[in-house]
């Protein structure tokens, strides 16, 4: 991870750069990746799955920050966003996103508060939220430097507000999936926690999650590396309706066990963090 020191939002020429310098790497997702994101989300077993899990800890433990003022930092085409925004009823929900494409797709589910900017250069003035998600976003490729994300979203965050990440876990399950959704970057637990620390948060809680499947899907990964002169794409795709409700149902035993114990290991990995009052 490259380090870099934090500087307020860029207006004016160097604000266009650090935005240009992104856009140039935004083919890192493949764009057919787009389209099923956005007709997977809303039914697709992971992400059901791991809005359970961002429910439980956003009710546990900051109820009324999430129905305060939200910025979703990487809307992606905009599943996420809509499910918060009805899920919890925020007195204001605004969001981000780099990829023009992405922020179509956010427009046809009928989201308008979303601007065209990057993680590491928000554009909203300091201390102006009390949530903060950022679900799947700092591992790709176009986030120049994390450190530098996550200083930036503690600058917009109020004093005492929360910040909700989701990563993809263990270097040793990256494979053709992050190549096709520009994925350079996975995580341990102790990185992420050094990580948010030396960004100025204090971790409230981390669990790692997807720890039944992980098995599965390491000798996926496996196997997929064996054919890599195929055709690069993702691993989401809808399985058939029992299929789906079966792996969301392990998802949810998860979640419930994490209520009370830490996951160990998993593919993914889920913190809340707070920055101090």
């Amino acid at each position: 991870m490259r380090y870099c020191e934090w500087t307020p939002h860029l207006p004016g020429k160097e604000g266009a750069l650090l935005l240009a310098r992104a856009c140039t790497l935004i083919n890192g997702m493949k764009q057919e990746e787009y389209a099923t994101m956005f007709e997977v989300e809303d039914n697709h077993w992971w992400y059901l799955g791991h809005r359970r899990l961002y429910t439980q800890l956003l009710e546990r433990h900051c109820p009324q920050a999430a129905r305060g003022r939200v910025l979703d930092a990487g809307c992606g085409t905009g599943g996420m966003t809509r499910w918060f925004l009805e899920r919890f009823r925020p007195s204001r929900l605004e969001g981000l996103e780099i990829s023009e494409e992405a922020l179509a797709y956010c427009r046809r589910r009928g989201l308008e508060n979303i601007r065209r900017c990057s993680v590491e250069d928000i554009d909203f003035p300091d201390d102006h939220f009390d949530l903060v998600i950022c679900l799947n976003v700092l591992y790709h490729r176009e986030v120049i430097s994390d450190l530098c994300a996550l200083r930036e979203m503690g600058r917009v965050l109020a004093p005492g507000g929360y910040l909700l990440l989701n990563l993809p876990a263990l270097r040793s399950l990256g494979g053709r999936h992050d190549r096709a959704v520009g994925g350079v970057r996975r995580y341990r637990a102790g990185e992420l926690k050094r990580l948010l620390r030396e960004a100025g948060f204090e971790p409230v809680r981390m669990t790692y999650f997807n720890f039944f499947l992980l098995p599965a899907l390491a000798l996926h990964r496996l196997w997929g590396r064996k054919r890599d002169g195929e055709e690069v794409r993702s691993d989401l795709w809808l399985p058939p309706k029992l299929v789906n409700r079966l792996l969301e149902s392990l998802l949810a035993l998860e979640c419930r066990l994490s209520s009370c114990h830490l996951i160990p290991v998993g593919s993914s990995l889920t913190a809340l963090a707070r920055l101090p009052r």
